[in-house]
């Protein structure tokens, strides 16, 4: 349980912080890694193979020269030993000298086989499975006291030389190809009539010595004569090219007739008996050749037929070296192939990879700029009636996975889309419905207020002129309220200025719009005026910010407002002395005065201060700015600042009161 609690962190994790590049860039590297790996792996080993096979080769060719050398010593020993334990003692003299050659072609080869056995120790003894190092000091001791027979010392020595033929055959173990192995396994054959040839010649060189040929000596002489010419035979037939030709000279030559012909004379003279030394010899029917002769025939046709052998598997060992270059130089090729197949396909898997993750990130920048910037433009242009194109903001990736993300995106993008339009068509309804309120309100309010001047005219009592006042004054509040919803409809009011109206009644007539207007104290300001059109506003929103500021101040508390020239225009200031706001609060109202968000229910039910969010609409349709801080007294101060656009110097000595005409407005119809 805790084992695969903690794999589920680990993967968990993993797929958390692993990109989706190193993802897919982990999936193509995992198999590029395993065929780079196989790929170099199997090209070593071929090149490894190739090498030794290669070296091997070099040395087994290198070994032809030494065991030639070896196999003719020990034939040319084995010769005169015979002679020897024959009774001829001009052969003991010349034994000392064959021996040396012996051991010194037997040294040569033991080299080789040392120098082979260090690319395969498996194949030393094979050379020598017989212990000819072994065997030979023993059987020269015993040839020199002359207490061997001779067909025991002939048995010793054939097995010796047998020993470096059959070790010999080890070599083509190791050949790179099979029809190498063929070519060396076919060049024993002459060395195997080489010996054969020796040992028939040894064996007659005792015969014509003793002048003896017991049945059972001719029938081993039948053998060895059948075993040469056998073995030259199946030479001729499996040989080609030089090496044939090679074959047909020493076949064809006088030599190997005369051979032939003191080999068939022996057996067909059959066995002779009785009689010793030469005489015993005479009294048989006479050979062709001479004893001498036919040793000198004999070591020519034998070392032919040992050429052959050192010609034949010297070119096989040849081809073995070629074989074994080749196999280097493919081997290597082979591995710069795979690891260049590799590499390419790294290369392109991270050239797709990046493909990829280029299409997710504008996928990603396409999806975010259509959701922060397209969209709320969109939205922006469906509320002010603007038509929309519907492709215009549309995602286009293909028809693939991401393309299908994409329509995706595209659907949501639509489905906002549709839902701006039906709320813009909701809002503009909604709005509707308020500015068509505000305006029979504001009808009714406005005969209200005409009604309550005449009667106000026409009253004598102080008392009930007072009460008439008072209703007056609600008549008014009530008036700037509808005069809210058409604002917030995005409407302008239905009352309005022909000319200038000096800045002191436009901030008189906004106190006047109060409800505590007996606590609002309008202190000094310059002598500036403010252009019609924007009177009508400017009141508004003087209005609602020191309405503010007598709600949230202590009723028995002045709202102080004051105003003077500044660089960017003119700058009134409206104090208050209540408990002030946090400073969460202040920078929250502040963000709304400076950006007005769009009208909406929402936004009203959301925002308890409806007074500020009709000053942030009626200050950004005029470019005034109004910004709330902490006043002086701890409560709330709120400065607006009139920009020079909205205002005029000279005073225009024409102007209406600016308390009367707010009654009458300057269209005298509403709608």
């Amino acid at each position: 349980m805790i084992g695969s609690s903690f794999l589920r962190k680990i993967s968990a994790r993993w797929r958390r912080t692993v990109s989706v590049r190193t993802r897919v860039l982990v999936i193509v590297l995992i198999p590029s890694i395993a065929l780079l790996a196989i790929g170099i792996g199997g090209s070593t080993y071929l090149v490894q193979s190739g090498r030794e096979a290669n070296r091997f080769a070099e040395l087994a060719r290198g070994t032809s020269g030494p065991s030639i050398m070896m196999i003719e010593a020990f034939q040319e020993e084995r010769r005169l030993s015979l002679l020897f334990l024959a009774g001829d003692d001009a052969a003991g003299f010349a034994l000392p000298a064959a021996r040396k050659q012996s051991d010194a072609g037997y040294a040569a080869v033991v080299a080789q086989a040392n120098a082979l056995s260090e690319l395969r120790p498996d194949l030393k003894d094979g050379f020598f499975r017989v212990g000819v190092g072994q065997k030979v000091p023993a059987l020269r001791a015993a040839v020199d006291a002359r207490t061997i027979p001779a067909a025991d010392a002939f048995t010793a020595y054939s097995m010796a030389v047998a020993a470096i033929i059959n070790g010999w055959l080890i070599s083509a173990d190791v050949a790179p190809e099979s029809h190498i192995a063929v070519e060396l396994y076919k060049s024993v054959h002459a060395l195997r009539a080489a010996e054969s040839i020796s040992r028939t010649s040894g064996l007659g060189s005792l015969v014509m010595l003793t002048g003896q040929l017991s049945p059972e000596l001719l029938v081993e002489l039948a053998g060895y004569i059948g075993d040469g010419r056998g073995e030259v035979a199946y030479v001729g037939s499996v040989l080609q090219g030089a090496h044939l030709d090679q074959w047909k000279a020493i076949t064809g030559s006088a030599e190997w007739q005369r051979l032939r012909a003191q080999e068939d004379a022996l057996i067909k003279r059959g066995p002779v008996a009785g009689g010793s030394g030469r005489s015993a010899g005479e009294s048989a029917d006479p050979l062709p050749l001479t004893l001498a002769e036919w040793q000198q025939v004999a070591g020519k046709i034998r070392g032919d037929l040992l050429g052959l052998w050192e010609t034949q598997s010297v070119d096989a060992h040849f081809e073995a070296t070629e074989q074994g270059n080749r196999l280097e130089r493919n081997s290597l090729s082979a591995g710069a192939g795979v690891l260049s197949l590799a590499l390419l396909a790294f290369l392109g898997a991270l050239v797709l990879a990046n493909r990829f993750i280029a299409r997710l990130r504008r996928l990603r920048r396409d999806t975010l700029e259509l959701a922060d910037e397209r969209l709320p433009d969109t939205i922006r242009r469906l509320s002010a009636g603007e038509e929309f194109d519907e492709d215009a903001d549309r995602l286009d990736f293909g028809s693939d996975e991401i393309g299908h993300v994409a329509d995706a995106f595209n659907r949501a993008h639509r489905a906002a889309v549709d839902a701006a339009v039906a709320e813009a068509k909701t809002r503009a309804g909604v709005n509707a419905v308020f500015v068509k309120i505000a305006h029979r309100s504001q009808g009714v309010v406005h005969r209200q207020l005409a009604l309550l001047d005449k009667a106000e005219r026409e009253e004598p009592d102080s008392d009930r002129l007072k009460l008439l006042f008072q209703l007056d004054h609600l008549a008014t509040r009530a008036r700037r309220n509808s005069e809210n919803l058409i604002v917030l409809g995005g409407e302008q009011p239905g009352r309005k200025w022909r000319n200038p109206v000096p800045l002191v009644d436009v901030v008189r007539g906004a106190a006047a719009e109060s409800l505590d207007y007996t606590r609002i104290h309008v202190r000094r300001l310059p002598e500036t005026q403010i252009v019609g059109t924007a009177v009508t506003d400017i009141i508004h929103l003087l209005a609602e910010l020191a309405d503010n500021a007598s709600t949230f101040s202590p009723p028995e508390s002045p709202v102080e407002v004051t105003g003077g020239l500044v660089g960017k225009g003119i700058a009134i200031e409206i104090s208050d002395q209540g408990l002030g706001m946090t400073e969460e609060d202040m920078a929250a109202r502040n963000a709304l005065l400076a950006q007005p968000p769009d009208f909406s229910v929402a936004t009203l039910a959301g925002d308890i201060r409806l007074g500020l969010f009709v000053v942030a609409k009626l200050a950004a349709r005029h470019g005034i700015t109004v910004r709330l801080t902490e006043s002086d007294y701890g409560g709330v101060k709120a400065v607006v600042l009139i920009p020079r656009a909205l205002t005029t110097a000279a005073l225009d000595s024409g102007m209406a009161d600016p308390l009367r005409e707010n009654r009458i407005p300057a269209q005298p119809e509403y709608t």
